[in-house]
């Protein structure tokens, strides 16, 4: 049985009118990436800040691990307990004129390393996120990216079991988001377990064993990435061609494949193929059966003999629809419910 670390019962966070957080109930398992994901205003960061004790609930309870396999109330666990976690809330700010070795140093300190060992942590961060050459530069002279990586080393410097990290990649350039996400893999083979929140939906099905959907407040949905998949009504594979189809023969080569997918694919789709020069290659939508997924292969490659490069099955595209899905379902649910309120 997986072991709970966190535990939010019925957790809830006012500010005057304004619910920012609605009777949450989520666990975090040991081990788990729990990717938090939903839109600005969300809750996400209000409720990692409760966590993280910089703000109280208005009601409700936050239970974390106490160590021998069970959960203890948050407010009563010894600060010692607290510090098998690490935090990287928001966007991480340093001091300009001190250099990474100085303010790790302090955060060992501050987090109770023994200092014979302090050093040594220190260069175990740096290196998982790749700045071990500048740990004696000065942090004004670092990139956005750069403090966002020293940040993510802050959070870990201390070997924390549980890892809480708020939109680690905000704002950074696509190799540096690529950088993060590496760390995070890192810190998941690990073993450790990583409370993540984004944006980013790649970044979340590549990662994260489950999603759990947060929107004005209220948890719309918790699952393993694959029982979320099984709940869309179609899936799209992404086909990569070594070259090119010409022009002239792309609108007969896409209806004479979506006829032939129609003949076995349970897809309400009007157009389940798209040719994309880009690529060049095609978004096949189908119904999700793994036969279905064999049977298109077999029309490309056997029948029309196409020269395909790579076939995969999209995951992101299909997350961002169930997510636009679900939010919207609940934005719904939320107006009648202030309509009936106002009745």
């Amino acid at each position: 049985m997986t072991q709970t670390v966190v535990k939010f019962s019925e957790l809830k966070k006012k500010y005057h009118d304004l619910i920012a957080v609605n009777d949450l109930n989520l666990e975090i398992y040991q081990g788990e990436v729990l990717g938090f994901v939903g839109p600005n205003g969300a809750g996400k960061t209000t409720t990692m800040k409760m966590l993280g004790g910089l703000i109280k609930p208005t009601s409700g309870q936050i239970e974390i691990t106490n160590g021998n396999g069970s959960l203890a109330k948050a407010r009563e666990v010894p600060s010692e307990l607290y510090r098998r976690f690490g935090f990287l809330i928001d966007i991480p700010a340093f001091y300009g004129h001190v250099t990474p070795r100085k303010i790790l140093g302090y955060y060992c300190r501050l987090l109770g390393v023994p200092k014979e060992k302090i050093e040594k942590q220190i260069e175990w961060a740096l290196k998982i996120v790749k700045l071990t050459r500048w740990k004696n530069k000065k942090i004004k002279e670092f990139s956005k990216g750069m403090k966002q990586r020293l940040g993510l080393a802050q959070a870990i410097v201390h070997e924390p079991d549980v890892a809480v990290l708020d939109e680690p990649q905000t704002g950074l350039d696509p190799a540096a988001r690529i950088q993060v996400r590496k760390i995070m893999k890192k810190l998941k083979d690990l073993g450790k377990t990583i409370f993540l929140s984004s944006h980013m939906l790649y970044e979340i099905s590549e990662i994260c064993d489950r999603i759990a959907i947060i929107n004005r407040g209220e948890l719309i949905a918790v699952d393993k990435l694959v029982n979320l998949e099984q709940k869309m009504t179609k899936q799209e594979i992404g086909v990569e061609l070594l070259e090119p189809i010409n022009p002239n023969n792309v609108n007969k080569l896409v209806k004479e494949i979506s006829e032939k997918i129609k003949a076995f694919s349970e897809n309400d789709d009007k157009i389940p193929v798209v040719y994309d020069e880009n690529i060049p290659g095609f978004h096949i939508y189908y119904d999700g059966k793994p036969s279905s997924r064999k049977n298109i292969h077999k029309i490309l490659t056997s029948d029309l003999k196409l020269p395909i490069i790579g076939f995969s099955r999209v995951r992101t595209s299909r997350l961002e629809e169930l997510y636009i899905e679900l939010v919207e379902n609940n934005e719904i649910k939320y107006t009648q419910n202030n309509k009936l309120k106002r009745r």
